[in-house]
């Protein structure tokens, strides 16, 4: 009869534990993922901010001059990714001439 796991058995807490924690690491990376909006993916000015490490006003003379890619629905601008990466690409700088 050892060999019958019930709610007060260690083996019965230990997977209510591993599936807790596997509930909390979902939740966590389901917060960072947003679905595409006509197969293309956009980022918030909070989120181009933080990844470019600028400030909002930095931000925002990017858009009047036209740098950085974007759209404005609804008085919300938002960032297409594949502008990012564009941008990133076109701005890159090989550190050797080979």
């Amino acid at each position: 009869m050892d060999d019958i796991i019930d709610r007060g058995s260690d083996e019965f807490r230990e997977l209510i534990g591993s599936i807790e924690t596997a509930i909390a690491k979902i939740e966590q990376v389901s917060a960072h993922l947003k679905p595409p909006i006509c197969n293309e993916r956009y980022l918030t000015g909070e989120e181009i901010c933080r990844i470019f490490h600028i400030s909002k006003r930095t931000l925002q003379e990017y858009r009047d001059s036209r740098v950085i890619p974007y759209t404005s629905v609804g008085g919300r601008i938002l960032y297409p990714e594949s502008g990012i990466e564009k941008l990133l690409e076109k701005n890159h700088v090989c550190p050797y001439d080979f």
